[in-house]
């Protein structure tokens, strides 16, 4: 401490002179600074000005472009959907544009600008664009105007279309009353023939209409005649089909209500197709979208127009800007040689203050530093500082000399703490790894190899489950002194973690070297250990990686040993096996899961959830969702994202579902009442779907009167109708016949396409949360709901919206139509205890 006080005078003794200097410098900045404003503010003020007004004519340029974008846009989104805020924003924007062409036409008259004048017809223009964009309103909410087979398609074809359907559910109540049981299966599948034809050449027409306002395809013309091939190759096998039903009747001489009904069918689908005629009469007339020739005769020219005007000002701005830089750049060279002379004066009175501070200032401080330096080396008598006090050097050299050694020994202790295992005193896991580089560095510079042994001890957590580790502790430490007596005094032994040990092999020859040593080490484990009073008897499992053959990075040697050794336990433990590329980390993990998961089957963990869906509008009761959850002894309840890819990559969802499908029924059972049981939805996976023995035990099950096929709703992934289903359509077209329901889960999420709603006539179609939880504060949430509704209705499909939480989101739901809603607001997922009682309250809407 007496050292370091006799250099603070020494300091403090340059502290006027640096204050003095500090000042003088600041001034000089200040002076500095004024002399540059004073330039600055020289140069010329109009030229200054003309850039400001310019700049201020190309930002209201800018805006006017914006709003006339804006005005396009709104007036494209009029001719897909005249609605009222459409034509509000059109409006608005038609004010604004008129303000910024007038603020326009202000701002050029400013400048000394020749093309000022290309302004003056801008508002004109402006008028006549109004005039047109009236025009256009006005015809596109005349539906008759824009769309004339409106009125056909929904006085004349609809009722067609209504009459068929309700002559195909006729049939079907006929054929399940009145038919013996050998002839109903032939029949209904005739039925659900004419009935999936007939909603798909309806479903063409829709797209056909779809497709010609130009919302799907880019194509037109080519998409358009294959729509109405679709819908001819549709009409000529619903009436084949309808023949075969005919042919069957007189066949049998069935004297039912149903020739009746196929006659009616006939002369209904005789009239729609008439009316199917005329719709097409009136698409090939150029008067079927007079908006669209509005829009392209009237108003796109009046836009071009406008940004052609608009183009001719910018570049006419850009020239004078460019001539305003360039006077500019030539004042700024001017101004760039006084700047100069300054910045060099600065310099010099800038150097000429260091040189004074490094003399007095900088050079003692160094001196001292220096010899502190040198004393630590022992070399201070030859380089002392000068013009100090030695004996205060020598005691400030003593204490850091006396401290430098402290250090030194304490470095030495924590090195060996850092690098050592402090039970077994055997190298730790950053020793080991640094030892492991150091070898792979010499292999893979010679020819030798290198062995590396991950070794486990087979249950060792037991041990300290039952004796405590206390136990454990020393177990391990007999273990380390085995290992370390087996290998060699070149060789290496680590414990890296818990039980893990890690044994590095250098000098070797061979892979098959490695065998015998692995036997050896195997062996010396499996020897009775004494502890705490017990005969103990552990195993070990062992991985071997061998470099280079497997790697030559520690980090990959280290895992692939580690992977190999997780291979031996898999095989039995109490083994060693050697690395091969077909073992990964993720086989690993993936084991560990699957016997988790394994286990939670055979203990019974996985139970069915019951969530309600009610219908929108009254509150009605549709069924309850079987949601699958996983109460996990440690983690709680599970999801099935954590573990549903087991269950399917393992085959254990096949043989877990008889148990769920029995909760299922005794929840039914439970929940029945005077108006029949509740229905269950039940998701399958696509492994479900495409295992024949379920599909076929389902089949039976609901054939035996296990469950009311009416009671069942099958649920089904858009991302499992990708994927090669072999048994999934004829599957599904069975449950269907015996009237069970299908639905079409998380809509919107996965790879579906349009086709398969064509394809497979679903009952159900559920939209995914992710769409729902942004309808009230994200537009682009609500217009997809509202397409997606609108495009299930359109495909006679009901729509159920899943994760509705908030009274907002029911009302946009309620307000777009929308047949059921599921989600934390009208109901949260229960246990069949808590579903009970929530039923035997009588809630629907539960809060």
């Amino acid at each position: 401490m007496s050292s370091v006080k006799g250099l603070i005078p020494d300091l403090d003794s340059y502290r006027g002179r640096y204050t003095l200097l500090s000042i003088l410098v600041g001034v000089a900045l200040v002076t500095f600074a004024y002399l540059g404003w004073s330039l600055v503010n020289s140069t010329s003020q109009r030229q200054i000005d003309n850039i400001t007004a310019r700049t201020v004519a190309a930002g209201i340029l800018a805006d006017a472009q914006t709003q006339l974008n804006h005005l396009e846009n709104n007036l494209q989104r009029i001719l897909n959907e005249p609605v009222k805020g459409n034509l509000v924003h059109t409006e608005n924007t038609l004010l604004s544009l008129e303000q910024v062409l007038l603020d326009l036409t202000d701002s050029l008259k400013q400048l000394p600008l020749d093309e000022a004048d290309l302004a003056e017809g801008l508002l004109d223009e402006k008028l006549a664009l109004e005039r047109e964009v009236k025009n256009l309103i006005d015809v596109r909410r005349d539906v008759e105007g824009w769309f004339p087979a409106m009125n056909l398609m929904l006085e004349e074809m609809y009722p067609h279309n209504k009459g068929i359907l309700g002559e195909l559910q006729l049939l079907r109540q006929e054929v399940d009353v009145g038919f013996p049981l050998d002839q109903q299966v032939a029949v209904i599948r005739q039925i659900s023939t004419l009935q999936r034809l007939w909603m798909g050449l309806t479903g063409e027409l829709r797209l056909m209409v779809a497709n010609r306002f130009g919302l799907f395809a880019s194509n037109q013309d080519s998409e358009f005649q294959g729509r109405n091939d679709a819908i001819a190759d549709y009409a000529e096998r619903f009436i084949l089909t309808l023949k075969i039903l005919e042919n069957h009747f007189e066949y049998n001489n069935e004297e039912f209500i149903l020739s009746n009904s196929l006659v009616a069918m006939e002369a209904h689908y005789k009239s729609w197709m008439n009316g199917y005629q005329r719709v097409l009469v009136f698409m090939d007339k150029p008067t079927w979208r007079m908006d669209l020739h509005i829009m392209r005769e009237k108003v796109t020219p009046l836009l071009d127009s406008m940004r052609q005007r608009f183009s001719l000002i910018d570049l006419a701005l850009d020239a004078q800007s460019a001539d305003g830089i360039t006077q500019l750049t030539q004042t700024a060279k001017r101004l760039s040689v006084s700047i100069l002379a300054m910045a060099m004066l600065g310099l010099l009175i800038l150097f000429a203050a260091f040189q004074f501070i490094k003399r007095n200032l900088l050079l003692p401080i160094g001196q001292t530093a220096t010899a502190l330096k040198q004393e630590a080396s022992g070399g201070l008598e030859s380089n002392a500082p000068s013009n100090s006090n030695l004996k205060e050097i020598q005691d400030l050299v003593d204490a850091f000399s006396e401290m430098r050694k402290q250090v030194h020994n304490r470095q030495r202790h924590l090195d060996h703490v850092a690098h050592h295992d402090a039970l077994t005193q055997l190298p730790n896991r950053i020793l080991f790894h640094d030892r492991l580089e150091h070898a792979l560095a010499i292999a893979l510079r010679g020819d030798g190899l290198i062995g590396l042994m991950f070794l486990d001890l087979d249950r060792f957590k037991q041990v300290n489950d039952s004796l405590g580790h206390l136990a454990g502790d020393e177990l391990l430490k007999r273990i380390a002194e085995r290992l370390t007596s087996i290998v060699r005094s070149s060789d290496t032994v680590a414990r890296l973690s818990g039980d893990e040990f890690a044994i590095l092999i250098e000098g070797i020859n061979s892979r098959e070297a490695m065998a015998p040593l692995a036997e050896k080490i195997l062996r010396a484990v499996e020897q009775p250990v004494q502890v705490a009073g017990q005969e103990l008897c552990v195993s070990a499992s062992i991985g071997i990686a061998m470099a280079p053959f497997d790697d030559v990075s520690a980090d990959y040697l280290i895992r692939d040993a580690d992977t190999a050794m997780y291979e031996a336990k898999r095989h039995g433990r109490a083994a060693y096996c050697f690395f091969s590329g077909e073992m990964t980390e993720r086989v690993a993990e993936g084991l560990k899961y699957e016997h988790e998961v394994r286990q939670g089957v055979e203990a019974g963990q996985f139970h069915y959830h019951f969530q309600p869906i009610f219908e929108s509008i009254s509150g009605k009761l549709l069924c309850y969702e079987a949601l699958l959850r996983w109460q996990h002894p440690q983690r709680g309840i599970l999801t099935p994202d954590h573990f549903l890819t087991a269950l399917n990559d393992t085959g254990l969802i096949t043989s877990l579902f008889g148990p769920l499908f029995e909760q299922a029924l005794h929840f039914q059972n439970e929940h029945g009442d005077k108006e029949g049981k509740v229905a269950i939805s039940i998701n399958l996976s696509a492994r479900l779907l495409n295992d024949p023995v379920f599909c076929r035990n389902l089949l039976e099950s609901l054939v035996a009167g296990k469950m009311a096929p009416r009671s069942l709703i099958l649920e089904i992934t858009e991302d499992t109708l990708t994927q090669e289903l072999a048994e999934a359509d004829q599957f599904l077209q069975q449950a269907k016949s015996l009237g069970v329901r299908v639905a079409l889960d998380d809509f919107g999420t996965g790879q579906a396409s349009l086709s398969h709603l064509r394809q497979f006539p679903f009952d159900l179609l559920k939209i995914d949360r992710e769409f729902i939880h942004g309808v009230v504060a994200d537009s682009n949430d609500a217009s997809l709901v509202r397409a997606m509704i609108q495009l299930a209705h359109a495909f006679n499909i009901d729509v159920i919206a899943e994760g509705v939480e908030n009274e907002s989101q029911l009302a946009f739901l309620q307000q777009q139509g929308c047949d059921y809603v599921q989600g934390y607001l009208v109901g949260i997922p229960r246990h069949q205890q808590q579903s009970s009682e929530v039923l035997k309250a009588g809630l629907l809407f539960e809060t």
